[in-house]
């Protein structure tokens, strides 16, 4: 009995370490709307992708329209990099970067957490989100479930949701189209743990310029141009 008692115990242990770990592997995401019956909104929100994670880093690897996009975001130190592949369009990759400590300067983030609900296996709890810009006072609410299960609390930091406690399967987001308004949803539907994720992983690729080097009909792509920006 002595013994069985300490297989359990040594069992219960293994499930709290490894529940503290950060979460290594690939989150597979939907996107859709909700909340209008225009055809072309559906149909150009309906798209899934790969997320994969590491702990606070996460990248993500797209293409569209001939642009092709990878963005590393780093919790740890507050750093967004979006790499900007236009070899297709004859142009070549630029890099755009972003910090934590700009947004923080420029926004303030309240939570407050309520119901539950199970995603991808995983339960989550709802945390409703107020992103205020403390410039001019305007909110936004977005809908959150968070789950606890996939970090660890006390290392994992999120870019996108400075202090957010637990990892987001879930994101609303309320979009108003010329008076239309409707909800964008980002939804978890598998994620597998994988030890073959590494730090190694997040690097950036070579071969990339600075977005400053790019030529500006590539900046007014994006809404960098002007000389506004090059100040």
């Amino acid at each position: 009995m002595k013994k069985l008692t300490l297989i359990c115990l040594m069992l219960s242990l293994a499930v709290i370490t490894f529940a503290q770990k950060d979460f290594g592997g690939v989150i597979k995401l939907k996107t859709y709307a909700e909340g209008t019956t225009d055809p072309n909104i559906l149909s150009q929100s309906q798209s899934e992708y790969e997320e994969t994670v590491l702990g606070s880093l996460t990248k993500i690897v797209a293409s569209q329209g001939g642009i092709g996009t990878i963005v590393i975001r780093d919790g740890n130190t507050g750093i967004m990099n979006v790499i900007l592949d236009l070899s297709a369009m004859a142009y070549g990759k630029y890099l755009v970067s972003d910090t934590l400590n700009l947004k923080l300067i420029q926004f303030d983030y309240e939570y407050d957490e309520t119901d539950t609900r199970e995603i991808a296996g995983y339960k989550c709890k709802k945390a409703v989100v107020t992103i205020t810009d403390l410039e001019t006072d305007d909110s936004e609410i977005r809908n959150l479930y968070v789950t606890d299960d996939l970090m660890n609390p006390k290392t994992y930091k999120s870019y996108d949701y400075p202090g957010l406690k637990g990892y987001p399967l879930y994101t609303a987001v309320e979009v108003d189209n010329a008076g239309e308004k409707y909800t964008i949803i980002v939804e978890a539907s598998e994620i597998t743990p994988s030890k073959k994720v590494k730090p190694i992983d997040f690097l950036l690729p070579a071969g990339w310029e600075p977005i400053q080097n790019a030529p500006e009909s590539v900046k007014a792509m994006f809404g960098l141009g002007g000389e506004e920006d090059e100040e």
